[in-house]
């Protein structure tokens, strides 16, 4: 009892915080300085005053005309003393798939707003993210390197039993949530959801699962709906593959019978008939994916995968400021909002200390998952 305790406050942790995250600040009403946030309208009187302790981590906004980006020459609260990055170089802790989706999407943004001007990457795949994190912790000296992490590599942390820490390197922000698909080929049996758990039931191993790294967020949702359907996690066949493109050739290989990865992963499949969903893992339908919630099916679940931005750990105070800076304009920005309609992510965004607090409750939480997943 006390393990399925963990687990439900864990799952209902995840859900409230997604549906927390999804609003995006009011950039149309005018904002008086005790109410202001970035991106805020601010009249042409007020240019100059400051809204003190407004801004990320408690930094002052200031009313200003914007010199740059999608709100070049408009009246907003803003950071004066932000400053664009030159170069991001990131390590990305897998191969290409989310992370390396993540680091582009946020590169094209800083990007368009004028708040980059180049960025390189290195793959370091391996272990869950240890790999990756392991070398990205090696690094000194740069204080624009990042790496891009979420619930896969704290899942990974935690079963590949590594001694590494997250929080040893520097948090940035979370920004945002992608929701799970499962699907299956076109010429499968399987035609609902129901009918895939039924047989788990049955029998746990009756079908080949393909996703991600053992213990990360698709292992952890295919395992978490297993249990709600009273089905023993550990029983299942899951096959571990790098990500979604792999679980995509094992699909219409036939190695594998049912597939679980980032919903938009299998959208073009789905669309030219090679392949359907069974359902995704949001609260609510996806706009642009015809799949139905595994709430609405009955599976009380609803679970998704955070990626954020973490820092070298040398990161000086300056440094660590004005990167929180970029990063909260960029996710008020009409390029970042473009890139999560583009991608079906949810702008689920937390920056500085309160993401480091995120981290710090959800790593507990995310182990007691996995414990109790048998993992």
């Amino acid at each position: 009892m006390r393990k399925n305790s963990f687990i439900r406050f864990a799952v209902a942790a995840t859900a409230v915080a997604v549906l927390a995250g999804t609003a995006f600040p009011a950039n149309a009403a005018v904002k008086p300085a005790n109410k202001a946030t970035i991106g805020d309208d601010c009249t042409k009187a007020s240019t100059g005053k400051k809204a003190p302790g407004r801004g990320v981590d408690g930094t002052d906004l200031t009313c200003m005309v914007v010199p740059t980006g999608s709100y070049k020459g408009d009246n907003k609260w803003w950071y004066a003393d932000v400053k664009p990055l030159k170069n991001i170089d990131w390590t990305i802790p897998a191969n290409p798939g989310g992370y390396s989706l993540t680091a582009d999407a946020i590169t094209n943004s800083l990007k368009a707003e004028g708040l980059l001007t180049a960025t390189t990457s290195v793959y370091k795949p391996g272990a869950g993210g240890a790999v990756g994190l392991a070398a990205f912790q090696e690094i000194k000296g740069k204080p624009e390197a990042g790496i891009i992490t979420g619930i896969a590599m704290t899942g990974g942390l935690y079963s590949n039993k590594s001694t590494l820490n997250l929080l040893a390197s520097t948090p940035i922000a979370k920004i945002l949530r992608e929701y799970e698909g499962i699907v299956v080929p076109a010429s499968s049996k399987y035609r609902t959801l129901k009918q895939l758990m039924d047989d788990l039931v049955a029998k746990p191993n009756a079908v080949a699962i393909a996703g991600g790294n053992k213990g990360g967020v698709d292992h952890q949702t295919i395992g978490l709906l297993a249990q709600k359907a009273g089905v023993d996690p550990t029983k299942l066949n899951y096959v571990v593959y790098s990500g979604g493109p792999e679980v995509i050739t094992s699909l219409l290989s036939n190695a594998t019978q049912v597939g679980i990865s980032g919903a938009l992963d299998f959208a073009p499949y789905v669309t030219s008939g090679k392949m359907r969903y069974l359902g995704v893992s949001s609260a609510k339908p996806i706009s642009g994916i015809k799949a139905k919630t595994f709430v609405s099916q009955g599976y009380d679940l609803v679970y998704g995968n955070w990626r954020g931005i973490m820092a070298p750990a040398d990161l000086s105070k300056a440094d660590y400021l004005n990167f929180i800076k970029v990063i909260d304009i960029m996710h008020i920005s009409p390029a970042w909002k473009a890139e999560l309609t583009k991608n079906k992510w949810d702008n689920e965004f937390v920056a500085g200390t309160a993401f480091k607090s995120f981290l710090e409750k959800h790593i507990p939480e995310i182990n007691a998952v996995m414990k109790g997943l048998g993992i």
